[in-house]
């Protein structure tokens, strides 16, 4: 696969008839969101494309709705909002989750239960505060901004010692708050698995999440005319490939310490090498970040 170089959406525009979007990195980056996101939503709803905003947010899609609404992204500007939270959530309300971890007894334990406080409730799981009476585990991320690996470690040792099952309502690793390198659940869910410890992801790059997101486009959708777009390329551009979607990378998310001064003025043949290196596939699509060029060129 080759990766194709973008001047902005404008010029695909016409390739595609709906987009998944993600969230952190792509349409902000824990400040306000970009203007030239919010301005490629406005042109893409004129369109007349389809739009799903696709969050690993350990939260309800409604509080995300929320939180891009005071972000100046209306609900006008895209179909759904579809979150791991609430892929989790849906999954412990409705059913047992599959035999990958096993059964989960009614006790569980939460990472972060003041920070994310939305998947349990209307379940039939009950929170208990220490990892000894617990059945297994929810990880839907570090309960204070500014924690880190270290302040989980008793915890997830306890856990694994106990080989309780673990659910990680958010895969993302890391994210950066406007510069600010944040843990997520995924990076605490990485170790309770180095540490022995059984874990089921849910969101991004795992299919069932982007499988959902095509739901909102109706059984008739031409899986070859969907773009997602995102800047992780572990979550988003794997995710996409997972299910057999194209793909558009912003070079300057969350990858964008690690590629240095390439992510702003890289040939597309350093880029692509710089993916390969590091073990990705490749997108279908590259940008620094997302924005609308009209035929003139003018942003």
């Amino acid at each position: 696969m080759m990766v194709l170089p973008l001047e902005g959406l404008s010029e695909i525009a016409d390739r595609y008839d709906a987009y998944i979007f993600d969230v952190w990195g792509t349409l902000y980056d824990g400040g306000a969101a970009f203007p030239d996101a919010i301005e490629v939503l406005r042109q893409l709803r004129q369109h007349a494309s389809k739009v799903v905003i696709l969050s690993n947010s350990p939260r309800l899609p409604g509080v995300v709705a929320a939180r891009l609404d005071r972000l100046g992204i209306p609900s006008a500007a895209y179909d759904a909002v579809v979150t791991s939270g609430g892929e989790t959530h849906r999954v412990l309300r409705e059913t047992v989750p599959d035999a990958q971890i096993g059964h989960l007894g009614l006790s569980v334990f939460e990472t972060g239960p003041n920070r994310f406080p939305d998947i349990l409730p209307g379940t039939q799981y009950q929170p208990v505060d220490r990892v000894e009476l617990a059945d297994w585990v929810l990880n839907s991320g570090p309960d204070g901004e500014d924690d880190c690996l270290e302040d989980y470690e008793i915890g997830l040792r306890s856990a694994a010692s106990r080989q309780l099952p673990m659910i990680c309502s958010n895969p993302d690793r890391i994210v950066y708050d406007q510069g600010v390198e944040r843990i997520c659940a995924g990076l605490l869910a990485e170790r309770y698995e180095r540490l022995g410890g059984r874990v089921q992801y849910f969101g991004k790059p795992y299919g069932a999440v982007l499988e959902r997101c095509l739901e909102n486009f109706g059984e008739n959708i031409d899986r070859s005319r969907v773009l997602v777009v995102g800047d992780n390329l572990a979550t988003d551009i794997d995710g996409a490939i997972k299910v057999g979607l194209d793909s558009l990378w912003l070079t300057t998310g969350v990858h964008a310490g690690a590629l240095g001064p390439l992510a702003t003025s890289a040939s597309i043949d350093s880029l692509a090498k710089w993916i390969q290196e590091g073990g990705w596939t490749l997108p279908t699509l590259a940008m620094p970040a997302l924005f609308w060029r009209n035929a003139a060129g003018e942003r």
